[in-house]
């Protein structure tokens, strides 16, 4: 459970729990470490932060000046970084025994305090979700009971293995085999050369599922500014206290690292367009990502704006959103540039004479320094879909020729949206429904 201070005793608990372990062997026999783990106990326990940020705590834990360039200066990362180590070297030996955890989320340097049964934050190797409506796993409504959610939380590691191999795949891929570098695709190669750039990093920022599913069952959307501090970790009680749900259960299930299963699967298309670059290459899960990357880097956002809540930060540049379709149990495109039920595109009840949507958007990143590419789709076989669209050269070319010209030798900034046929993952039976330049 979540730093909860209004329950009698637990903030006494908190404070003798970061005691034991400031004097443990771990951080006590360094001062520094001992001094940012107290300073940052103490901003959360006594004053209520739901967010601190690194300037504040270079100043006042190492000295630096108020104003001091943290890009330069990177004090409070190195020792924030080795503080995260040993207090999970801590409480997984020593203090096996403590009823509660504390862990400092990466981002935001605000402690999270945890009970024993719940599952940690940090950083645990990326698992899969497994490409399930919830309304066909609840048999009926897509909020359904929290049984069938464990269900689908089992699912989840079943895919675990498969995502694993993707990452082992991504490391062995050849440059010579790079589709987006062959000669003979001239319009694809363009298009990835403006997200894959040699010497500039590219960051491949991967959706949190479990974001996603908890707006869904709860009802209660969250945006980015919750998620980037932290502080919806602190509201889930309250959360869980307005709907059906149990509190416990409620964060077991949030606080697990879950990617989506057409998100990662898409990983290794992507590094295969990267080719020799991929090196330059990071792959982020959401909640470990910052909004100095979406400024500097070039950045590729997988999900929708509910799963990747960075989307967000660029949603006033964008024309589709999606939204989540209770009835169905899945996310559905919608284009707020169009009038009325134009900009609507309906799902069939019946999946299987479902199509499936695609949603590629380039544009520049906040700093205008390099591309952010938005990936989305409505599942799995969408994903793959789209994934070999953007891989097509015929497609490719057709897409670029219905986009107005921009600067010479590049794509444009764009969105675009793709419908497939049912049961179908050939670029050759998609209609391109969109495909509109962006301007800003």
């Amino acid at each position: 459970m979540l730093k909860a201070v209004e329950r009698p005793g637990v903030q006494e608990d908190y404070k003798s729990l970061v005691e034991r372990v400031a004097a443990s062997r771990f951080i006590g026999k360094s001062a520094r470490l001992r001094d940012l783990l107290i300073y940052l106990c103490n901003r959360v326990l006594d004053d209520n932060a739901v967010g601190i940020h690194e300037q504040e705590v270079g100043h006042s834990v190492f000295g630096r000046p108020r104003d001091y360039d943290t890009t330069i200066d990177n004090i409070v990362r190195v020792h924030a970084s080795q503080l995260r180590k040993r207090l999970a070297q801590y409480f997984s030996s020593d203090g096996a025994g403590e009823a509660w955890i504390i862990e400092i989320p990466k981002g935001n340097y605000a402690p999270v305090f945890l009970e024993r049964t719940a599952a940690p934050i940090s950083a645990d190797p990326i698992l899969a979700e497994a490409e399930m409506p919830l309304a066909e796993v609840a048999g009926g409504s897509a909020r359904s009971t929290w049984t069938l959610t464990w269900i689908l939380a089992a699912l989840v590691v079943l895919f675990a293995a498969s995502t694993a191999v993707l990452f082992a795949k991504w490391r062995a891929a050849s440059s010579a085999s790079t589709v987006a570098r062959a000669s003979d695709k001239p319009t694809v190669g363009l298009f990835w050369s403006q997200v894959f750039r040699s010497g500039q990093p590219t960051d491949i920022v991967l959706d949190d599922a479990t974001f996603g599913l908890f707006q869904e069952f709860t009802g209660k959307p969250m945006g980015i500014a919750d998620y980037f501090d932290r502080s919806y970790l602190r509201k889930l009680d309250d959360l869980a206290a307005g709907s059906k749900f149990d509190s416990k259960q409620v964060n077991a299930l949030v606080l697990r690292r879950y990617s989506s299963y057409a998100s990662s699967h898409l990983l290794w298309r992507l590094f295969q367009a990267a080719g020799p670059l991929q090196s330059q290459s990071t792959v982020y899960f959401a909640r470990d990502y910052g909004f100095r990357g979406i400024k500097n880097d070039n950045v590729i956002l997988l999900g929708n704006n509910r799963s990747n809540p960075w989307i967000e930060s660029l949603d006033n540049r964008l024309g589709i959103r999606w939204t989540f379709q209770d009835a169905l149990g899945i996310y559905t495109p919608e284009d707020k540039l169009a009038s009325g039920d134009a900009g609507r595109y309906k799902i069939a009840a019946d999946p299987a004479e479902r199509e499936g949507y695609f949603m590629v958007a380039l544009l520049p990143n906040q700093g205008g320094s390099g591309k952010v590419l938005i990936l989305a789709a409505t599942g799995g076989s969408a994903i793959n879909a789209g994934a070999d669209f953007l891989m097509d050269e015929p497609s490719m070319a057709r897409l670029r020729s219905m986009i107005p010209t921009g600067k010479a030798g590049e794509f444009p900034d764009f969105e675009g949206l793709l419908r497939f046929r049912s049961r179908s993952s050939l670029p050759k039976d998609q209609e391109i429904l969109l495909a509109r330049r962006l301007t800003h």
